[in-house]
C-alpha cells in the first residue's frame, strides 16, 4: 500500500470513528477518545477556559485636578472638573469659621452664577435695598437683611414667595422660626455660614465697632447698650465682677507676655463660659503654646467669632506690642534660625531694625508667631516668599546683602 492509499484509508477511518463517537454515550465516547487521544477527561469532569479579558493599551487620562481658571461660566470643562463638593469647596474662599465665603468667592470671579436653571433664563439686576427687621420684644436684636448681599448669587424665586413674602414684614417670625428650615435656615448652617457661629453678620449692627469691624464689647456696656445677664435662666444670681489680672509669659518669647483681665471678661461673661471647659481654674498655662492659645480651644473660642480677631490687635493682649496711637513700641526680640543642613547659614531677624512694619504686616500672614513655625525654603524665598515680599523690592536686596541677616561668617 503506498502512502496515498494510506492516507486516504486514515482520514476515512478517522471520520468513521468521529461519526461513531458523535452516536456513543458519554462513556462510550471516552473510551474511543482515550484510545486515540491523551488526557481526555472522563464524563463529568470537563471544564471550560476561563475568559480572557483584555486590557486597554493606554490607560485612561487622570482627572485634572480643579483649579480657580477651571471654574466659572463660559470655560471649556468647568463643570467635569468639579465632580463633586469637596473639589469646589477646596477652591472657595473661607470665613473666620471656615464656612464658604460666597461674597468673597463672587468678587473674586471665582463663581460665575447663572441666572436660573433653565438655559433661556433670562438675567436679573442686583437689588441695592436693605430690610431692617426688629423684633418688638428684644429691639437690640434687629436684623438688617441685604438683598445686594444675597442677589449678587441669588435669584428672587429662591427666597420669594416660597420662604418669605415680598412686602417687608409680611412674614412674621420668631427667632426660634427664623433660624428654622422655613426661612433663613434654608441655606445658612448648609451652604453658607452657620447662624450659631455667625450671629454678628446679621445682628447688632447698631452696637459699637473696633477697628477691625467687630463689636466692642467694653464699649457696648460703657454705654448701656446691652445689659448682660447672669445667665439663661431667670432665676441665675448675678455674679460680681472679679478684679484679677493673670499674665502668661511664654519661655521661648518672654517678650510676647499676655495679660488677661478679668475685669473686662466679667462684665459680660459668667465664670462658667470659661472655666473649666477651656481653662483650669487655677493659672497653670505653663504648658500652653502661643499658637494653640488662638485656637478654637482657648481664646479662639470667642476671638475671630463674636469677639475681635487676633490677628491686627495683638496690643491688646500683649503689653509689648500695645500701640499708643499711631505708634507701636518697639520689641527689642532677636529671633536665630539656623538650619540644620547648613549651620553656617544662622540667620538672626531682629524685630528692634523692624520698628517701622507693624506687627500685623508679617503675622501671621507671612509667619506664625512661635517661632520655628515656619518652614522657609530657600527655593520660595528666592521666589518672591518670606522675606522677599518687601526685601529687594522696598527695601536691601537678599542677595546683594546676604550678610545684613547671615551673621555666622561675623567676627565677634
Amino acid at each position: 500500500m503506498n502512502r496515498t492509499r494510506f492516507a486516504a484509508w486514515l482520514s476515512v477511518a478517522a471520520l468513521a470513528v468521529v461519526a461513531s463517537v458523535a452516536g456513543c454515550s458519554s462513556e462510550g465516547r471516552y473510551r474511543v477518545l482515550a484510545f486515540l487521544f491523551e488526557d481526555v477527561p472522563r464524563p463529568g469532569q470537563e471544564t471550560r477556559p476561563a475568559p480572557v479579558v483584555r486590557q486597554p493599551r493606554h490607560p485612561a487620562p487622570p482627572t485634572p485636578t480643579p483649579t480657580p481658571e477651571t471654574v466659572g461660566a463660559g470655560q471649556a470643562g468647568a463643570g467635569a472638573a468639579l465632580s463633586t463638593w469637596d473639589d469646589a469647596m477646596r477652591l472657595l474662599p473661607k470665613n473666620q469659621i471656615g464656612d464658604p465665603d460666597w461674597v468673597a468667592a463672587l468678587a473674586e470671579k471665582i463663581i460665575a452664577p447663572r441666572p436660573g436653571i433653565a438655559a433661556d433664563a433670562a438675567e436679573q439686576d442686583v437689588l441695592a435695598l436693605d430690610v431692617d427687621l426688629t423684633p418688638k420684644s428684644d429691639p437690640a436684636l434687629r436684623v438688617t437683611f441685604s438683598h445686594q448681599t444675597h442677589g449678587g448669587w441669588l435669584a428672587c424665586p429662591n427666597c420669594h414667595t416660597t420662604l418669605f413674602e415680598m412686602k417687608p414684614g409680611a412674614s412674621p417670625l420668631a427667632p426660634d422660626a427664623a433660624h428654622g428650615e422655613r426661612a433663613c435656615g434654608a441655606c445658612h448652617g448648609k451652604v453658607a455660614f452657620d447662624i450659631a457661629t455667625g450671629c454678628l453678620l446679621c445682628h447688632l449692627r447698631n452696637l459699637p465697632r473696633d477697628p477691625n469691624d467687630r463689636i466692642d464689647w467694653d464699649r457696648a456696656v460703657a454705654e448701656r447698650l446691652i445689659g448682660p445677664r447672669a445667665g439663661r435662666d431667670v432665676k441665675t444670681m448675678d455674679q460680681p465682677t472679679l478684679d484679677l489680672d493673670v499674665p502668661f509669659t511664654p519661655k521661648a518669647q518672654p517678650a510676647l507676655k499676655s495679660v488677661f483681665s478679668h475685669r473686662t471678661h466679667t462684665t459680660w461673661l459668667a465664670c462658667a463660659n470659661c472655666h473649666p471647659q477651656l481653662f483650669p481654674m487655677q493659672a497653670q498655662l505653663d504648658g500652653l503654646k502661643p499658637g494653640e492659645s488662638h485656637s478654637r480651644r482657648y481664646c479662639g473660642a470667642c476671638h475671630g467669632t463674636v469677639s475681635f480677631g487676633m490677628i491686627g490687635a495683638c496690643g491688646r493682649c500683649h503689653p509689648a506690642l500695645q500701640k499708643a496711637r499711631q505708634h507701636q513700641e518697639v520689641l527689642d526680640l532677636d529671633i536665630e534660625v539656623t538650619p540644620k543642613s547648613q549651620p553656617a547659614s544662622r540667620t538672626v531677624f531682629s524685630h528692634k531694625t523692624h520698628r517701622w512694619v507693624e506687627c500685623a504686616s508679617c503675622h501671621t500672614s507671612l509667619f506664625e508667631t512661635p517661632a520655628g513655625a515656619s518652614t522657609m525654603p530657600p527655593a520660595e524665598i528666592y521666589g518672591g516668599k518670606y522675606c522677599a515680599m518687601c526685601h529687594g523690592k522696598v527695601t536691601a536686596d537678599l542677595i546683594a546683602q546676604c550678610r545684613h541677616c547671615h551673621t555666622a561668617g561675623d567676627a565677634p
